[in-house]
């Protein structure tokens, strides 16, 4: 199922409440984000996820069952986006002692209440400090992989064939 066939079951399926725009589409390995642009206040978020949850899920659903993957969503009012329904996944990582009683800190005066939602915390609060900088990077991989996706690699046996006139100069 590609984005154009979830943009358009987006717009037979849910309300133009919802539906400011096209949706953004995220896909990764384990997940699909689909953010839904509205024209209303942020305050809005809550009554209209309510609204169209039944209708959210059963696009969910059919995405789901076509891509084998589950669906999340969320919304955007101008420039605040609200993600509900997104999964959590835990992350194996090593910190040393200074990492570790960062963590600590924030629990300890109850910022977060473990060091999981500490080090969330810290990513959240990077992320918002550099969000420009982070836009122009996402840009950056997208493109990346654009051009990558035009590099066609075939399996080959032996070594490659190189013309003389590009080895001659060498």
């Amino acid at each position: 199922m590609h984005d154009e066939e979830i943009q358009r079951l987006i717009v037979q399926r849910l309300p133009a409440a919802v539906r400011a725009g096209p949706a953004e589409i995220r896909r990764y390995s384990d997940e699909i984000v689909i953010i839904l642009p509205i024209d209303r206040p942020l305050d809005d978020i809550p009554l209209l996820r309510e609204q169209t949850r039944r209708d959210r899920m059963r696009v969910a659903r059919e995405i789901e069952r076509h891509l084998g993957v589950p669906v999340a969503w969320g919304m955007r009012s101008a420039d605040h986006e609200v993600l509900f329904t997104t999964r959590t996944v835990p992350v194996m990582t090593r910190l040393g002692r200074a990492e570790r009683e960062l963590l600590d800190l924030l629990v300890a005066v109850g910022i977060a209440d473990t060091r999981s939602s500490a080090l969330a915390y810290i990513a959240r609060a990077f992320a918002y400090e550099h969000r420009e900088w982070l836009n122009e990077v996402r840009l950056a991989v997208g493109e990346l992989a654009r051009v990558r996706a035009r590099l066609q690699l075939q399996p080959r046996s032996g070594s490659p064939v190189i013309p003389p006139e590009v080895t001659d100069g060498a």
